[in-house]
């Protein structure tokens, strides 16, 4: 696995201090129908002794330059490694709004689009034969 994505900002849908999100945490991410990636967070049961199993928390989705690196992978279901790398309480913020940024790794064949190469030379007439004077 090579990095696809050094750091990504996600746009939240909700407070990640609220749920307990933490650098190092393990993301889901999720190809929505409108051609947005969602980041799913799991969260441990809140059960004592651990009993419940473990809930997926919806934590926003990624943004547009992010999206459009992983969309083609995405739809061909390609295997990703993300975590969580930073996280920005809001009052310790210069905007006042609380930040949260991931790192994908992945291989990096998945990711890579089939281009179409175009071509660098043009059909030219100089190795035509040249027609008899007669047709000209």
């Amino acid at each position: 696995m090579q990095p696809i994505i050094h750091k990504a900002a996600i746009a939240l849908d909700l407070n990640p201090v609220s749920i307990g999100v933490s650098p190092g945490d393990r993301a889901l991410l999720s190809m929505n129908s409108d051609t947005t990636v969602s980041v799913f967070v799991e969260r441990p049961s809140r059960l004592p002794f651990g009993l419940g199993k473990p809930r997926v928390v919806l934590l926003g989705t990624l943004g547009a330059r992010a999206t459009e690196i992983l969309l083609p992978a995405l739809e061909r279901k390609a295997d990703f490694r993300v975590r969580i790398i930073e996280v920005e309480p809001a009052h310790l913020s210069r905007s006042g709004r609380a930040s949260v940024y991931v790192s994908v790794w992945g291989n990096p064949a998945d990711v890579a689009q089939s281009k179409s190469r175009p071509s660098i030379f043009t059909r030219s007439k100089i190795n035509d034969p040249v027609p008899p004077y007669s047709e000209r």
